[in-house]
């Protein structure tokens, strides 16, 4: 097994770890504090953790990063002047994370049930192709506009110039599809953020008419709660269902690999299943692998998945090229950390495989950072894999059609299932992915307030396949509700019979 098979896995139940101990008593959001001072503190720390511990601090293939981290925290501080509470001191941390469109680059509040007080002007929108349409109203409210009705413009803004000021500023990445997709419904709420203005008034596409409307901002109650969730896709289940067309549905809305995890043991079940019906599965018409709701987790399932489904001989002969190599960020700081993860494992009699390949990491990492070198160079060992495992011309054991079904939320290792599954030869459909940077797995640091962690990526790829926050794109946008399976399931029959 290759060590960069196993960092995923690994660093996933770092991360895990890292989450049970915030869970420990933490300063309270809700106590008096100077919000400037904290603001200055946890900005300051940010900036630190990125230049000590960040690979792109000294990326000569990315010389911007470092001028963003400065001027990020330029922005941080001017805004701190101005910061008098919570909110001041959340949305301007927010603003300089978001700043580096990266997800793994990331806050989170340690108090996960903690939530700003919210407004909303009793209706919500959300992004349907490149419009915002109102998709959620007050019941019984005639004031406000009617489902559907397509946003023009608020206060003479334009509708996508009004997204990028009050979501991608401060969410990030908001030049991809997927985040409209994902954050659409933050446009009409104002969750305590003061450095930007709520609308007053919104001209609305009514029945092919301009109209105007007078925003009243109300503090949302259950009613705003119930709209959320009826806009929140529901998140499916695990299994391996034989249709009977004589098609298989293979979901897997998670690839969580910590073992203590809800999914671990479900996604075991989908590869027993997968493996029982093996040879059913490779004689099928065909065979939809389903990733919706899938934020990421291991890749060590994906693989797996794959190597049931076609065979290690023919992914190793038709394989996406992972990367040149990898570079982890040799601090001190790094290293530690996962010194003090193998530590843990040691104690609960983990797999040898992955204590091995974590000594090898700390002590590669430890001795390039002692030396004063940037970076340790990871030992892929591609070479030394491959040498006996490729085979010439190996048979396609897979009879019919493979179908990859994906939607926004892809990310992180669901994006890696794209690249082996398509490199394999399945067919993407469905919806556009999210899309990782070069930067990657990540570890966890307290900032200074004790109220929010933040997530540092050690290690950065060289030549990777897919491209720096690039998303995968369907060969086949399916034309349906992406979260009804029957309409789902009467698209691919029609695909089928294309």
């Amino acid at each position: 097994m290759k060590y960069s098979g196993l960092a995923a896995a690994v660093w996933l139940l770092a991360s895990s770890a890292y989450a049970q101990e915030a869970s420990a008593p933490r300063p309270s959001i809700n106590q008096p504090r100077d919000w400037a001072q904290t603001l200055r503190d946890d900005a300051q720390a940010v900036h630190a953790a990125l230049i000590d511990s960040h690979p792109g601090a000294h990326d000569t293939l990315n010389p911007d990063f470092r001028k963003q981290v400065d001027a990020g925290l330029a922005r941080a501080l001017q805004r701190a002047d101005q910061t008098t509470d919570a909110g001041g001191w959340w949305w301007a941390l927010r603003e300089y994370i978001a700043s580096f469109n990266d997800g793994h680059v990331s806050i989170m509040m340690k108090d996960q049930g903690f939530q700003f007080q919210t407004r909303w002007p009793g209706f919500l929108t959300r992004f349907i192709g490149d419009d915002q349409r109102v998709a959620a109203t007050r019941e019984g409210d005639t004031s406000v506009p009617p489902l559907g009705a397509r946003l023009i413009d608020c206060d003479g803004v334009p509708a996508d110039e009004l997204a990028a000021r009050r979501i991608g500023q401060f969410r990030g990445r908001w030049f991809l599809k997927a985040m409209h997709v994902r954050l659409g419904s933050w446009l009409f709420q104002d969750a305590q953020n003061p450095w930007i203005a709520s609308p007053t008034t919104c001209r609305f596409q009514v029945d092919g008419s301009p109209r105007d409307y007078a925003l009243e901002w109300q503090v949302g109650d259950d009613e705003l709660n119930d709209q959320l969730s009826r806009l929140q896709p529901a998140a499916g289940d695990f299994g391996v269902k034989n249709l009977q067309d004589g098609g298989f549905w293979i979901s897997t809305p998670s690839f969580d690999g910590s073992p203590q995890g809800t999914s671990y043991p479900k996604l075991t079940a989908v590869l027993e299943g997968m493996q029982a019906e093996q040879a059913t599965l490779r004689t099928a018409p065909y065979v939809v692998l389903d990733l919706r709701n899938n934020g990421g987790g291991s890749s060590h399932w994906s693989r797996q998945m794959a190597n049931i489904l076609w065979g290690e001989p023919w992914l190793e002969v038709h394989k996406m090229k992972s990367s040149d190599g990898v570079d982890w960020r040799a601090s001190k700081a790094n290293w530690s950390a996962l010194d003090a993860f193998a530590a843990d494992l040691r104690g609960a009699q983990a797999n040898p495989e992955v204590l091995g390949y974590l000594d090898t990491m700390v002590r590669g990492m430890r001795t390039a950072q002692e030396a004063g070198e940037i970076y340790w160079r990871e030992d892929l060992g591609i070479e030394r894999e491959t040498a006996d495992a490729v085979v010439t011309d190996p048979v396609q054991q897979v009879a019919g059609k493979v179908y990859v079904l994906t939607d926004s939320m892809c990310a992180s290792a669901c994006l890696d299932a794209v690249d082996v599954w398509k490199a394999a030869g399945a067919t993407q459909i469905g919806r556009e992915t999210a899309a990782d940077t070069v930067y990657m797995d990540t570890r966890l640091e307290d900032l200074p307030s004790g109220l929010v962690q933040m997530a540092v990526p050690m290690k950065v790829y060289r030549g990777r396949g897919r491209g720096n926050n690039v998303p995968h794109q369907p060969q086949h946008v399916l034309p349906v509700e992406i979260m009804d399976d029957a309409a789902l399931q009467g698209a691919v029959r029609e695909l089928q019979g294309n």
